[in-house]
């Protein structure tokens, strides 16, 4: 380490007095004055190779350029405007940049509000649906069905249904055959049979009888099987209309003599719905099993 002298400054190789400039007898350490400590903005900068024909950025200097081959990088120092780096991250899909003064948690705001909504709709369609104001399939309540399922022509129809079981066991015990029982889980699947069929006929023409609909209402009554039958009978075609419920019920009976599902000896249940149309034309639904 070099010295100097306390006096006049001269520096000196050793610590070895007096002073050969002043003759002082004192000397002092010498300080090596350290460099300026480099700015706080200088030092937290960061650099990086740029291809002064591209402008593609290295992190080394590793020339030529990995994308056009130019063999020049330049070194620079690379600036982030922070405010640009927020619009871009807030930029959404349409292109369209927000206002800077938009926050994160806004963003996120907006964006629960758009999910709340989305729910919120969903929730009102399902309720329409449940309301019958929409048709949700497996979800809305079935459409009303068009024409009358009480009454045709001042007849009750309900009395209709149990004349036309008596009727149908009249001539099944004629014929040797025994008697059929009116079963209602049979009624329910015969009469939403019906309904069906009545929809389609005067409304949606597309409509199915499902299956699994009729097996649900019929439940283990018929699990050997079961055979329906469905017809339509038209009082002011026929040239006559009964006057009374048992008058009608052997009407539509007669309408279907002859049938299979009339005469078979296994069959023990029966069910079955009148429903009349708007235009005054009766349909018929039997099940039997």
């Amino acid at each position: 380490m070099k010295w100097r002298c306390e006096h006049c400054g001269k520096p000196h190789e050793r610590n070895d007095p007096p002073c050969d400039n002043c003759g002082h007898s004192e000397f002092e350490k010498a300080v090596v004055p350290l460099a300026p400590e480099a700015e706080d903005e200088e030092a937290t900068k960061t650099y990086a190779w740029i291809c002064t024909e591209c402008g593609n950025d290295h992190p080394k200097h590793t020339p030529p350029c990995d994308r056009c081959g130019n063999p020049t990088l330049e070194r620079r120092a690379l600036s982030y405007d922070e405010d640009e780096i927020v619009e871009e991250m807030l930029e959404d899909s349409s292109g369209r940049t927000p206002s800077a003064d938009v926050s994160y948690l806004e963003v996120i705001d907006a964006k629960l509000a758009l999910l709340f909504l989305a729910v919120a709709a969903l929730v009102a369609y399902l309720a329409l649906g449940f309301l019958g104001v929409v048709q949700i399939p497996g979800i809305s309540p079935a459409p009303p069905v068009p024409g009358n399922a009480t009454a045709a022509d001042g007849l009750a129809l309900e009395d209709v249904e149990s004349a036309y079981v008596e009727e149908l066991n009249a001539q099944r015990e004629s014929e040797g055959y025994a008697n059929l029982t009116s079963d209602g889980d049979v009624v329910s699947a015969a009469t939403y049979v019906n309904q069906q069929v009545v929809r389609a006929e005067y409304g949606d023409e597309n409509l199915t009888i499902e299956r699994s609909a009729v097996d649900d209402r019929l439940g283990d009554r018929c699990a050997d099987g079961y055979t329906p039958a469905t017809f339509s009978f038209d009082p002011e075609r026929a040239g006559d209309t009964p006057d009374t419920e048992r008058e009608l019920a052997r009407r539509l009976v007669a309408t279907r003599t002859g049938t299979s599902s009339f005469e078979e000896e296994s069959e023990g249940l029966v069910g079955v719905d009148v429903h009349a149309g708007p235009d005054g034309v009766l349909y018929v639904t039997q099940i039997v099993c």
